[in-house]
């Protein structure tokens, strides 16, 4: 008897656990098949579709695939609370591989719908390899142009408009992409393309083989984390913030072969329009601006897969078109490029190009469309560099200072191994260069207002300087240096030359004394005046007037609260200060 009641009251616990569990996990497995043709494909799309948009609406959250490959035609859309995920935790367990249209956000083409709350896990996501796709010597037309993945989108219109602040209201919200293989196979555009998004993590996926663009695009997004992924075989950049992006964090991620394919494209683009052609050179992580502000990139590997000292695979496609006798130098690497952008970390990053064709390791400029972003607030600190020939290290247009920070662009305690030449007319380490404006019909030009350059270990037997000023209007290209403790093959080395206005040592204070060195440029020699006052301007010294001598020191007798932050003001006019060259200092 007691058996039988024991039997009995463990039916009944079972039974009501059964229907006590949450509704997803009683989510079964889309019924797809397997096989090629068109109808299997075209009936695939149907069947997912349909349980995408049940597990949308009744709460069921979860959609299960199973394992295979799977081929689908026509768009999938996804909807606001789904989990979309494969048969295991291998990615490559479960394939889908979309004929003839991505996966997507939204209904049409211009259609702009809400989302919130997607996740896709686990699962392989394709461009099925057959579709015609670019090739610059037998098929120069890209006759697919959409991107594998599409978490939101701009219109037409909106890109041809360019920035505007008010098509910024994030519409998709909450997404996350996480353990997946998304395989473009050179299909299309972007592999994976973000926009008008808030709160999207990309976390521990492969993305790989995009057609004639980007790994992954971004366009007015905030709360974006890109992290620990690998980002390989990219036809354009590898990570690119267009415009109107805040607040991201690109951190952990491989970046392995980029600009493969697009840069024969815009030489071709180029000839024909009969512009003047220069040369291509999109980053592996890149800011095209304007309006990009607050990402922090750290702790990325950016590296080549292919043999040491080859040339970008564009290069001779264009030599062998075009019937040139030699190979142009036209696509070229960049590691990092922060145009259009403010308040940006790079950190722990380790950059490894070893080719003829690297053209950079950072370069930071202005952008206009619409709205006009001047770099502000950047911070290259803890990288480690490392090339064989490359062109300009790094490049500077047009950098401001922000009044409550202490740095305009800050270049510190980076490695940086050149192995083989630097290709600049000074073979110099950085480059700092004006841009010309026309106002009221006359030049103009935006000159950059502060650089620190602090505590790097420079390795190369090709440089003739540290920092030079670049300009075409025979002015001051940067008005203020600070320099401190570079070393070049182990020794101090502070030399700076051309059109840069003040070269500043490093503060000291000491015995109430302030102390600091000027390093006058050789072809330096207007007088100096140089002050120190309170945060809100107020003068804590008189002024002082310097003449070019070897290496002045400056020494202000005045007491100082310890933790204080002061301003070190520079001016080129007498008692005028409007203008002036700014370094902040805290007391020691």
């Amino acid at each position: 008897m007691s058996k039988t009641i024991m039997y009995i009251a463990g039916f009944f616990l079972s039974f009501l656990i059964l229907f006590s569990l949450p509704n997803n996990t009683q989510a079964s497995t889309v019924p797809l098949s397997q096989g090629t043709t068109p109808e299997i494909a075209t009936k695939n799309a149907a069947t997912l579709q349909n349980a995408i948009n049940q597990a949308s609406t009744s709460g069921k959250k979860q959609v299960t695939l199973p394992a295979g490959t799977f081929y689908i035609n026509g768009k999938i859309i996804l909807k606001s609370h789904i989990v979309l995920q494969g048969a295991s935790s291998s990615p490559a367990a479960t394939k889908l591989t979309m004929n003839n249209a991505p996966m997507t956000t939204d209904t049409t083409a211009t259609s702009q719908e809400s989302t919130t709350d997607i996740t896709l896990q686990n699962f392989t996501l394709q461009y099925n390899p057959n579709i015609s796709k670019y090739n610059y010597l037998t098929n120069p037309t890209n006759f697919y142009k959409d991107n594998l993945l599409n978490i939101g989108q701009i219109t037409p219109s909106e890109s041809n408009t360019g920035y505007n602040s008010t098509h910024k209201k994030a519409l998709k919200t909450n997404i996350k992409i996480t353990n997946m293989i998304l395989n473009a196979n050179q299909v299309g555009l972007a592999v994976v393309n973000i926009a008008k998004a808030d709160n999207v993590t990309i976390n521990q996926t492969q993305i790989l083989n995009s057609g004639l663009q980007n790994g992954i695009s971004m366009t007015y997004t905030s709360n974006i984390k890109i992290t620990n992924n690998t980002v390989k075989n990219i036809g354009r950049a590898g990570i690119v913030q267009y415009y109107g992006n805040t607040k991201s964090l690109i951190s952990g991620n491989k970046v392995i072969d980029w600009m493969q394919r697009y840069g024969s494209y815009h030489y071709d683009a180029v000839k024909k329009s009969g512009q003047t052609l220069d040369s291509m050179q999109d980053a592996a992580i890149d800011s095209y601006g304007p309006a990009n502000q607050t990402t922090t990139i750290t702790n990325n590997q950016i590296n080549l897969s292919t043999a040491s000292g080859k040339v970008n695979p564009n290069n001779p496609l264009i030599a062998k078109k075009w019937h040139l006798k030699t190979v142009p130098n036209y696509t070229r690497y960049a590691a990092f490029r922060a145009s259009g952008a403010q308040y940006m970390l790079y950190q722990g990053n380790t950059v490894n190009i070893d080719s003829p064709s690297t053209f950079t390791f950072f370069s930071t400029n202005m952008r206009k469309s619409n709205t006009l972003t001047r770099p502000k607030g950047i911070t290259v600190i803890g990288n480690r560099f490392t090339s064989r020939n490359i062109d300009y290290p790094f490049r500077i247009f047009a950098g401001i200072s922000d009044p409550y920070t202490t740095n305009g662009i800050t270049i510190s305690g980076n490695t940086i191994q050149i192995l083989g030449t630097i290709n600049n007319y000074y073979r110099t380490l950085i480059e700092v260069h004006e841009v010309p404006i026309t106002v009221n019909g006359k030049p103009s030009y935006y000159t950059t207002d502060l650089l620190s350059v602090t505590n790097n270990k420079i390795q190369t037997k090709n440089i003739s300087t540290l920092v030079t000023g670049a300009s075409a209007s025979k002015k001051d290209t940067l008005k203020l240096l600070f320099l401190n403790n570079n070393t070049l093959n182990g020794k101090t080395y502070q030399i700076s030359r051309n059109y840069i206005g003040t070269t500043l040592k490093a503060p000291s204070y000491k015995n109430n004394a302030l102390q600091s060195t000027i390093i006058w440029n050789a072809d330096e020699t207007k007088t100096k005046y140089i002050r120190v006052t309170n945060l809100s301007g107020k003068a804590i010294t008189s002024e002082i007037a310097l003449t070019k001598t070897k290496n002045p020191t400056i020494t202000f007798k005045t007491k100082l609260t310890r933790g204080s932050l002061i301003k070190i003001q520079i001016s080129e006019v007498k008692g005028n200060y409007t203008n002036a060259s700014t370094v902040f200092f805290k007391v020691p």
